[in-house]
Formats: structure tokens, C-alpha cells, sequence
């Protein structure tokens, strides 16, 4: 692990402990899985479909509750959880978004740390997003019409997804992401030594952006810690080149659980940039 002082290592494990700052986390993520098993009961989903051999390297396929005739756009999710903890069954609420614009809704699993390495990690993303370009016509879906999005580590994975692929996406969202891996590696996230400076270097967050057309829309909450402001604000930076304008915007009131419930509120700034890059 890089050098770096005590009074930096505490800093930064204030600004990436998330339960520390939301205490209320624990509590939404509940809500959050009920709200999902909630959204699976009102069908017009398939569940666990694989991309790969194994248990974790499934996805979830939601298609609109009011689905209108002809090929549908298509809004792929990857959760947070800092690489190492939740689950797709925790995040199927997010299908009310694509309800909302009339998308189909893909959400992501991934194998986890510490089991597996950040890279496999991204190639998991990768693999299920080729899935879904290869697959989704069997759902109705247009592979040429896809969002990314993720929210927290989710960002960071879908932003890398959108740089490795080599496809061109309408767009992608980032939420409250996780994209410059140096605080990471000099916090108690790398406890478990899973970043070194190779992964930091090949992940760097200049390099995760797509090299094709695809516009980035960037959102953190206004109690988020600096540090994950910061996150955002560098990254549409990054964004920003022909083709790929970026947007950012903080939102009022809102903390690193409670954003991620305005991408189901209706006329929420998240929502209207999902139905504007999908041209909903």
C-alpha cells in the first residue's frame, strides 16, 4: 500500500465510511429490497438470468409494466457496494425507472471481493453487458439504444465498462460514483490489500471514460461528504471531449442512500436525464 501519513489515512476513512455518514444506510437498504421484491411480484421480469459460470454472474431483465409495440430502449444498473458486498435482489426497485420511460431495466451481479479481484470484477460487468448487447433483442430490446448507469462503486464499474467494451452507448449516469481509486488504496477500503498501484494506474479515472460518443451525466448529493463531491465534479471533467459533453449537478438535500431514491421519483433531475438520453 502507498505511503501516506496517519492524519491523511484518517481523513479519508471519515469521507468513504458511509454508514459513519448515513447512518440511516442499513435502514434504506431495507427499504430498497422491499420496494424490489415489491417491483418482482408485479412480473414482466426474469430473474437470474446467467452470463457466466458462476452463481454471481446472473442479471435480472425487467421489461415496462405498459410496454409500448416495437424494439425498447434499454437502461443496464450496476450497484454499489465498494466491490465487496450487496446484491442485484437489493436494487430491483430501480426497474420503476425504466418503468417510468418506458425501458427495459437490466441489473447487474457481479462476484465480489475478496473472493475475486477488481478485475475480475470489471470483466464480469463487461461480460453482462456484452449479454445484453448479444441478447436483449429476445427481451424487445434495442442493443443500438443503451444506458449505463451505476451508483457509488457501480458508477465506477459502469463508467470502466463504457471505456473497455468498445461499443458506442446513448449515455451513461453516474451517481454519487467511486472513480479515482488513490483514496481507496490509502484508506481502510484496502484493508484487505486488493488495490495496488498497477489497478490504480489501469483504472485511473481519466481512462474511464468511453472513447466513442457517449454523453456523461454526473449527480451527487449536496450532504455527501467532499471527497465524493470532489468524485463527481473530476470526472465530468474527465467526461468532456467531442461527442461526450458532460453534465453535472448536486442535488438539494439529498445524501449517498437517499439519491439514488430520486432516479424512481417522477420529474426528479436523475429520471429526466435517463428519458433524455434514452429520448424518452
Amino acid at each position: 500500500m502507498t505511503e501516506f501519513s496517519e492524519l491523511e489515512r484518517k481523513t479519508l476513512d471519515s469521507q468513504y465510511f458511509i454508514r459513519g455518514i448515513v447512518p440511516e444506510w442499513d435502514s434504506k437498504i431495507d427499504e430498497f429490497s422491499y420496494e424490489s421484491q415489491m417491483r418482482r411480484e408485479k412480473g414482466n421480469c426474469h430473474l437470474d438470468i446467467p452470463y457466466g459460470d458462476h452463481s454471481r454472474q446472473v442479471l435480472d431483465v425487467f421489461k415496462p409494466q405498459n410496454q409500448k409495440p416495437g424494439a425498447l430502449p434499454v437502461f443496464v444498473f450496476f450497484h454499489g457496494g465498494y466491490w465487496r458486498m450487496l446484491d442485484k435482489s437489493n436494487f430491483g426497485n430501480i426497474a420503476f425507472a425504466g418503468d417510468a420511460v418506458g425501458a427495459i431495466t437490466v441489473i447487474v451481479n457481479y462476484r465480489l471481493l475478496p473472493d475475486f479481484g477488481l478485475e475480475n470484477i470489471v470483466q464480469d460487468c463487461c461480460e453482462a453487458t456484452r449479454w445484453v448487447i448479444e441478447n436483449i433483442r429476445e427481451f424487445d430490446g434495442n442493443p443500438r439504444e443503451i444506458v449505463l448507469c451505476g451508483h457509488s462503486a457501480g458508477a465506477q464499474l459502469g463508467a470502466q465498462v463504457s471505456a473497455d467494451i468498445g461499443k458506442s452507448f446513448k449515455g451513461f449516469i453516474g451517481i454519487s460514483g467511486v472513480y479515482d481509486l488513490s483514496p481507496i488504496q490509502k484508506c481502510f477500503l484496502n484493508d484487505i490489500g486488493f488495490l495496488g498501484n498497477d489497478l490504480v494506474n489501469k483504472y485511473s479515472a481519466h481512462l474511464a471514460i468511453s472513447s466513442l460518443p457517449c454523453p456523461g451525466h454526473f449527480f451527487y448529493g449536496e450532504k455527501e461528504p467532499l471527497e465524493f463531491q470532489r468524485q463527481s465534479k473530476e470526472q465530468a471533467t474527465f467526461w468532456r471531449r467531442p461527442g461526450s459533453d458532460a453534465f453535472i449537478s448536486c442535488l438539494s438535500g439529498e445524501n449517498h442512500a437517499s439519491i439514488l431514491e430520486q432516479l424512481m421519483t417522477p420529474k426528479s433531475k436523475i429520471l429526466n436525464s435517463l428519458k433524455y438520453l434514452l429520448g424518452a
